[in-house]
C-alpha cells in the first residue's frame, strides 16, 4: 500500500466527507479512494469512517488519527517545499482567499501586478465569505474582516472595516433621509446575505446591540449590485466605508447619520481588514513575496480611498 497517498486521501476525505469530491480533487476514480481508505483501516486495525448510503462521517478514532496525521503531513509538505525552493526564485501554487467585494475591488488588481513580477507563482484565488481554516493547509493566505484575531496566525492589518449608511441625493430628494433607527422601517433598504444568512443591521441601546427589524426590498451576496442599486437612487444600504468613500467624496452618495447612534452589522463598531497566514509558511519564498507585496499594495489602495 502507498501509505503516503492513502494518508492524503484520508485527510482530504475527512475534510469533505465525500468520496466523489475527494476523488475529483486527486483526479482519480472514487473506487481508488475507497480502496486505499479500506487498506489503511485494515492496516491500522481500526474503522476511521462510518459509511451509509447517504452519509460519511469520522469515527472517534478517525478524529484522533486526523489530529495527528494532519499536522504530520503539513510538516512534510512544508519541509519538501522549503528544501526545493532554497535555490530557486519564488515558484509553486499559492492559494489565497478573500472577501468577495473587497477581493474584486482591491485584491484582483494587486494580484495582476504581482503575477507580472512573479510568473513562476501559480495562483488559486477563491472569493468567499466562508470562514476557511488555514490550519487545514487548503489555503495559504486569507484576507478577512475581524474584530478579534485568531490565535496562532500572523495578522497584518490592511485597513478599517467600518460601515456607513448611504443613499443617493436623488433618493433623499424624493423620500427624505431617516433621522432615527425607527424611521428606517419607512424606507427602502437593501441588505447583504452571507453564507450564514442576512447581515442584520444593529444599534446599541442601553449597552446592548439590538437587531433592527427591517423588511429589505433587495437582498444579495453581491456587494457591487447593492452599491449599484443605491447609486441609482432606489434605496439605502449599510455598506463598508472602503467601498463607498469615493462615491461620497464625489457627491454620488450621501452619508446618513442617525440621531440615536451608529449602526453595526456585527455588534462591534471597530473592525479591521487583515491578511492572515501561518508563521512557518513565511519561510517559503512564494508566501513571503506575496504577503509583503499585498500588504504594501493594499495599504496603499486603502490610503487612496481615504484621501481622494
Amino acid at each position: 500500500m502507498d501509505r503516503h497517498r492513502a494518508l492524503r486521501y484520508f485527510v482530504h476525505l475527512a475534510g469533505t466527507l465525500n468520496f466523489s469530491l475527494t476523488a475529483e480533487h486527486f483526479r482519480v476514480p472514487s473506487s481508488s479512494v475507497s480502496r486505499r481508505i479500506k487498506d489503511l483501516e485494515r492496516e491500522l486495525g481500526a474503522t476511521l469512517f462510518e459509511r451509509t448510503t447517504r452519509t460519511v462521517r469520522l469515527t472517534d478514532l478517525g478524529k484522533l488519527y486526523l489530529r495527528e496525521v494532519g499536522t504530520a503531513l503539513q510538516s512534510i509538505d512544508m519541509a519538501d517545499e522549503l528544501v526545493g525552493a532554497q535555490s530557486k526564485s519564488p515558484t509553486g501554487m499559492l492559494r489565497i482567499t478573500a472577501m468577495p467585494g473587497y477581493g474584486e475591488r482591491f485584491v484582483l488588481p494587486a494580484l495582476e501586478k504581482l503575477r507580472l513580477q512573479y510568473e513562476d507563482i501559480d495562483f488559486d484565488v477563491n472569493f468567499t465569505d466562508e470562514v476557511i481554516n488555514l490550519a487545514s493547509n487548503e489555503v495559504d493566505i486569507a484576507i478577512r474582516a475581524a474584530a478579534t484575531l485568531p490565535d496562532q496566525l500572523i495578522a497584518r492589518r490592511l485597513g478599517d472595516h467600518d460601515f456607513v449608511l448611504v443613499a443617493a441625493p436623488q433618493y433623499i430628494a424624493k423620500n427624505g433621509a431617516p433621522q432615527t433607527s425607527a424611521e428606517l422601517t419607512n424606507h427602502t433598504v437593501f441588505m447583504y446575505r452571507t453564507p450564514h444568512g442576512i447581515l442584520d443591521w444593529r444599534m446599541q441601546q442601553n449597552g446592548i446591540w439590538k437587531i433592527i427589524d427591517l423588511q429589505p426590498k433587495y437582498i444579495s451576496n453581491h456587494a457591487q449590485s447593492l452599491l449599484d442599486s443605491v447609486l441609482t437612487g432606489r434605496g439605502i444600504a449599510l455598506l463598508p466605508t472602503w467601498g463607498v468613500n469615493k462615491d461620497i467624496e464625489k457627491g454620488r452618495l450621501v452619508k446618513l447619520e442617525l440621531d440615536d447612534g451608529p449602526l453595526s452589522v456585527s455588534g462591534n463598531i471597530s473592525r479591521g481588514i487583515y491578511l492572515l497566514y501561518h508563521p512557518p509558511k513565511f519561510r517559503l519564498q512564494k508566501i513571503r513575496v506575496t504577503v509583503d507585496f499585498l500588504v504594501e499594495e493594499l495599504n496603499h489602495d486603502l490610503h487612496n480611498v481615504r484621501s481622494h
